[in-house]
């Protein structure tokens, strides 16, 4: 679906700086993400997608480390859905 967006022609470079803005933040957002996930790997020795299975089925228990994992992998996902929209727009 698309829509059309409305506005006057001298607010285009501020709406490019600020998407330009919120891209690198995500970019940002999505390495800390990828580093936190990957010192969880290390710490338990297993990938993200074993844990990530494991977890949703229930046996891993419900210890807090295991919901922080859960918490990065879900924040970035979020992150990478927010990009994919934001590489989306076209000005």
């Amino acid at each position: 679906m698309q829509t059309t967006l409305r506005m006057k022609r001298d607010a285009i470079p501020v709406i490019k700086s600020s998407l330009e803005m919120k891209r690198k933040t995500l970019e940002f957002s999505a390495r800390q993400y990828r580093q936190r996930l990957a010192a969880f790997e290390r710490a338990y020795r297993m990938t993200t997608k074993q844990f990530a299975k494991k977890f949703s089925a229930g046996k891993l228990g419900d210890e807090a480390q295991w919901f922080e994992w859960e918490f990065a992998l879900d924040a970035l996902r979020e992150t990478e859905r927010q990009a994919k929209l934001v590489d989306a727009i076209q000005l």
